[in-house]
């Protein structure tokens, strides 16, 4: 039977003569309102597909609101004329017909999830089997029973679609409080309408109330039994198909005999193809057969991605005719501990000094030397008292390096009651010390008679000596404050998938060992790869509108064939490697991606030379972000020395002792006391404490007293802004009880703040390949 050509009145009304009741123009109804309405919407069903009503009224095409009315009345005349027992008109059978089709294109675009389930036979049986209503505004589709929207009964389950207009449906029965709005080409009912392994339904309610005059069409069991009736002599050829895909031949043929050569379906005629597939067992026979009864075939258009009510992970997709592409959301994130290593401190050991300008006969030099590292960080020596021209220091300081360029060096020769002297400095850049770099310096300073006329600077300065030193640097390849570098590309087709393809089975064999498998792809690069919103969508061939054919198959459904087949052992062996050939295309992908993100850096660089743009800075670390990532990390404290405090007296030296803790914190680190120290003690003391999101560390230095109270010398704070990316260097020291008028030198002691790394930041960078457990 032609179905283009059966006669109008529908398929369904062959077996039910009043099917025209169910076209009435709806009853009275009641005009209801409910005591509380709200636009606030309710969630509906669980899950729910929320395009169908997010969209405005605008936004469908309008000519479908344009033609539907005319084919409604087309029809209905169709079924009064039939009703009547008259022959049709010719011309009105024509125009039907042709109305049919312009709504058979257009209503495709309202609803995908369900037409594209459809073919074109399937859908001309659909539109004529579905009972239409045209309801005017104040009309109730369902609810409680005074609502008086009592429409013919149904067997089996009942939805419906809004076509044109805008209903609202009601949480309640009665119409009352929330709704939702539903716009053209939603499907909402009173209870799940399912097809096939899929509900359809767009939302649930107690009550739906026309809010403009609509057309709604009636979905049932019936319409969807008319629909596919073809599908009884479908599923043996659906079945035949399936078993003929390479990626099932494991799971389909039989075990290969060892003695005979191994068969190749790629490389085999279709003639021969079937008859290597004659040989497949009973039970693989049976759970083709099962499987395919459940599966929904879909029809996509060129470009069309696929629609399901859940995720893609949870179905296995068969390509029967077309091309489809996988796409996914591709990001690399940089891997941290692959970072160029970093110059994080820079360890400076001052060895001595040669030939120090300065001394006399009757006063020796008391020198010390200054390292000062850009504008603020410094160190300081402990002073070697009366050692003349040629002292040993031997001290090794540290400072904490932040791309300053350069470091300067300076002896200074102590004086106990007026202002140092300078015995000599020099300046040096910090790029040609390179790790474990030893040698000397020549310093030099001011000549004493500095009123001559000279030509050039260097007439003023005289050589003041030379300094010994060494320079050792702490490299740092990951820092968990500053975010890696990483860049996204959407929308990357990954796969293109021909004929007698599956997607999906991998996934479903090897669970999380897939994603690892493909992620692994660049495990031979600086980056990570993250594969997310994996996507399907019809490839689109340039000069042909031929549709797509794709078998979506539940996953349940798909495990029971395989262990029906009893050949799971050999098709998970089968994924693995199946699995491994599609990280090779992946990381082909990858490299093509690094390799366009290189030219685009390199042509950002360029067009800031080109406009004299300074390149950016590193991203200094931002205080709140070290206070949240490093709670409960350890710090350790190293407390050096001081300079500079105030001295007991002549015949009662200072025995001071230094307390380093962070501000409203128990935790401290107490260095030893020294007896007799001074006011330039040097305790070369370590200590560990807990952090925990402290704002500042406090310092205090006391004065050891054995039969009274310690006495406070000085306090110092390092704010948190100092220390969250690690300190070494002098802090100034404010002394106790107002001294700090009579303090001739300003008091400083030397500190080092260094941290663990925070659990969170060590990366399991296990190789997906190991766990994968495979071999070629």
């Amino acid at each position: 039977m032609n179905l283009r050509t059966v006669s109008l009145p529908d398929l369904a009304a062959e077996r039910k003569r009043n099917t025209a009741a169910s076209l009435s123009e709806g009853f009275a109804g009641s005009s209801h309102q409910g005591a509380l309405q709200t636009n606030q919407p309710w969630p509906g069903r669980p899950g729910m597909n929320k395009r169908a009503y997010e969209g405005s009224k605008d936004g469908w095409p309008n000519s479908l609101g344009r033609v539907l009315p005319l084919y409604y009345r087309c029809r209905q005349l169709v079924l009064a004329t039939e009703k009547r027992g008259r022959r049709v008109p010719q011309k009105l059978s024509t125009d039907t017909r042709a109305l049919e089709k312009v709504v058979a294109k257009e209503i495709r675009h309202i609803h995908p999830l369900l037409f594209q389930r459809l073919d074109d036979r399937q859908l001309d049986r659909f539109l004529r089997t579905m009972p239409f209503l045209r309801l005017s505004v104040g009309r109730w589709l369902f609810g409680s029973e005074r609502l008086k929207a009592d429409w013919p009964p149904t067997e089996g389950l009942r939805s419906f679609m809004l076509l044109t207009g805008r209903v609202h449906i009601f949480r309640d029965s009665n119409g009352l409080g929330e709704f939702l709005e539903m716009m053209p080409g939603s499907i909402f009912g009173e209870q799940p309408f399912r097809m096939g392994d899929e509900e359809i339904n767009d939302a649930l309610g107690g009550a739906a109330h026309c809010e403009e005059p609509s057309i709604v069409g009636i979905l049932t069991t019936e319409v969807l039994e008319a629909a596919f009736a073809d599908r009884v002599y479908g599923n043996p050829r659906i079945a035949q198909k399936i078993r003929h895909s390479p990626a099932l031949q494991r799971a389909v043929l039989p075990e290969p005999d060892p003695s005979k050569p191994k068969v190749e379906l790629e490389h085999l005629s279709a003639a021969q193809r079937v008859e290597v597939f004659e040989s497949i067992s009973s039970a693989v026979r049976s759970g083709l057969d099962e499987m395919a009864k459940s599966i929904s075939v879909l029809h996509l258009l060129p470009a069309e991605p696929i629609f399901t009510t859940e995720s893609i992970d949870e179905s296995v997709f068969y390509i029967e005719e077309g091309r489809v592409e996988v796409q996914a959301d591709v990001t690399l994130i940089e891997k941290p501990e692959t970072r160029t290593p970093k110059r994080t401190r820079i360890h400076v050991l001052v060895d001595r000094a040669e030939k120090l300008a300065g001394n006399s006969i009757f006063d020796k030099l008391d020198p010390y030397v200054i390292v000062k590292l850009g504008e603020y960080k410094r160190f300081q020596t402990p002073v070697q008292w009366n050692v003349g021209v040629n002292p040993f220091f031997n001290y090794d300081g540290t400072l904490t390096f932040n791309g300053e360029e350069e470091i300067t060096f300076t002896v200074m020769d102590y004086d106990s009651f007026k202002s140092d002297d300078l015995c000599g400095s020099c300046t040096l850049r910090v790029d040609d010390l390179t790790d474990g770099w030893t040698g000397k310096a020549d310093l030099y300073r001011p000549k004493s008679s500095v009123n001559m006329i000279s030509s050039s600077d260097s007439d003023l300065m005289e050589k003041a000596g030379k300094l010994f030193f060494s320079v050792k640097w702490d490299y740092e390849t990951f820092n968990p404050l500053i975010p890696p570098k990483q860049k996204s590309w959407p929308d990357q087709v990954l796969f293109s998938l021909q004929e007698d393809a599956i997607w999906g089975h991998e996934r479903l064999m090897l669970g999380k060992v897939w994603m690892k498998a493909l992620e692994g792809a660049a495990s031979s690069t600086n980056y990570r790869l993250q594969l997310q919103r994996f996507r399907i969508r019809a490839a689109e061939l340039k000069g042909t509108d031929d549709r797509c054919v794709v078998l979506k198959i539940a996953n349940h459904r798909f495990l029971d064939f395989i262990k029906k087949s009893q050949r799971e052992k050999a098709f998970l062996q089968a994924c693995r490697l199946q699995a491994l050939d599609k990280q090779q295309v992946v990381k082909h992908h990858i490299v093509e991606l690094l390799a366009r993100w290189a030219i685009e850096e390199q042509t950002e660089q360029l067009r800031k030379g080109l406009l004299g743009l300074k390149a950016e800075r590193e991203e200094a670390v931002d205080p709140g972000k070290f206070r949240s990532k490093y709670r409960g990390v350890k710090a350790h404290i190293y407390v050096r020395n001081a300079s500079n405090l105030t001295s007991g007296g002549w015949f009662d030296k200072l025995d001071p002792y230094a307390i380093v803790r962070f501000r409203g914190s128990k935790e401290e680190v107490r260095t030893s006391v020294l007896a007799d120290a001074g006011g330039d003690p040097i305790w070369d003391s370590k200590g560990s404490v807990t952090y925990h999101g402290e704002v500042a560390l406090e310092i205090s230095v006391w004065d050891f007293d054995r039969y009274n109270a310690d006495s406070l010398l000085a306090t110092g704070v390092v704010q948190v802004e100092q220390f969250c990316a690690g300190f070494d260097g002098m802090i100034p020291l404010s002394i106790a009880g107002g001294k700090g008028k009579r303090a001739k030198k300003q008091a400083m002691i030397t500190i080092g703040i260094l941290f663990d790394r925070p659990p969170d930041a060590l990366l399991d960078e296990d190789g997906p390949d190991a766990s994968l457990g495979m071999t070629r």
